[in-house]
């Protein structure tokens, strides 16, 4: 129930409600999505179209994670952040990587991009990571805000681990240690809005 296409748009939607599953009870639910096995890319650009949740604890996000975890568990095999986005500070999204050793051994690159007015709640934004073999670039709505060019994997040098196959998530997090707790500022229910997700192959040809 927490995920549905309605008007041809592809809804994720975090709701408060009491439920019991194999983790025990929680008091949110909400949905993940993944294209695992069947989407997954090496390189590429992705473009995706959201209208994204606000409010204290949600934490929606557009990633991408390793298909065949090469180099070891996370984030060994890396991370790939397209969008994050903390819902007490709906004017701003993250672009992320996440590389280097197995946890706690890990560390991260990236940036941020803020709304010049308005909020991503508001309406549509694009959001768009163009990755090819020595670099990452971070868009919002075509206006570029972030260049990656070095990481590396632990026992591993540049270019991996990005130079495997990825795949793609979509999902709507609440609470978690980096935008804490909902409260009682808390607006539920909660929706990611998702237009369209393309990803585009480089022609080598």
């Amino acid at each position: 129930e927490n995920s549905y296409v309605a008007d041809s748009v592809l809804v994720i939607k975090a709701i408060k409600e009491t439920y019991t599953g194999p983790e025990g009870t929680r008091q949110y639910t909400s949905a993940r999505l993944r294209t695992l096995n069947q989407g997954d890319w090496k390189y590429g650009r992705f473009d995706i179209r959201a209208q994204l949740p606000y409010s204290q604890g949600l934490w929606p996000a557009i990633w991408m994670l390793p298909s065949d975890w090469i180099y070891g568990g996370w984030a060994a095999s890396g991370e790939i952040d397209i969008m994050e986005l903390l819902g007490h500070e709906p004017q701003k999204v993250y672009g992320t990587i996440h590389y280097g050793g197995e946890y706690p051994d890990n560390v991260r690159s990236g940036s941020s991009c803020t709304l010049p007015g308005g909020t991503f709640s508001e309406d549509f934004h694009l959001f768009t990571l163009e990755w090819d073999t020595t670099e990452f670039n971070w868009y919002v709505d075509g206006e570029h805000y972030l260049t990656l060019d070095s990481w590396y994997s632990a026992n591993y040098g540049f270019p991996a681990p990005f130079d495997q196959r990825f795949h793609l998530l979509l999902n709507v997090a609440v609470g978690g240690n980096w935008p804490g707790a909902p409260d009682a500022s808390t607006v539920f229910p909660q929706e990611m809005k998702i237009d369209y997700v393309r990803v585009y192959e480089r022609d080598d040809n």
